[in-house]
């Protein structure tokens, strides 16, 4: 949903954008780039921690303001964000001596304890 010249999406379909994409900005391409300033001028991490009604509110004030600066000619510049990388990249080899290594440590400590 729109707004009168389909140039915005709709406060509500803008606010559940937003909060729902709140959580993975670096994977997230937002539908027009008011609704990412807006979630950053509200604070992502409020978006992703507020009720939806009081979130809902505080974005829609800010959302306004943002679709007025766009259409006076404002564009806004979206920080690029690195998506994170989790654990290490280890070779084979490296996995299976990890695994022997662990199975060592467990044998000895079952010993220590008396049940090996």
């Amino acid at each position: 949903m729109y707004d009168l010249f389909d140039e915005f999406p709709a406060t509500d379909a803008a606010y559940f954008e937003a909060a729902n994409n709140a959580h993975d900005l670096a994977h997230w391409k937002p539908s027009h780039d008011t609704v990412y300033e807006a979630g950053r001028r509200v604070g992502f991490s409020k978006l992703r921690r507020r009720d939806t009604g009081a979130g809902q509110r505080a974005f829609a004030k800010v959302y306004k303001d943002v679709c007025k600066a766009w259409m006076r000619g404002e564009r806004f510049k979206r920080d690029v964000i690195q998506p994170k990388q989790y654990g290490e990249k280890i070779s084979e080899s490296e996995l299976l001596r990890r695994r022997v290594f662990g199975r060592e440590r467990v044998g000895d400590l079952k010993a220590l304890l008396g049940r090996g």
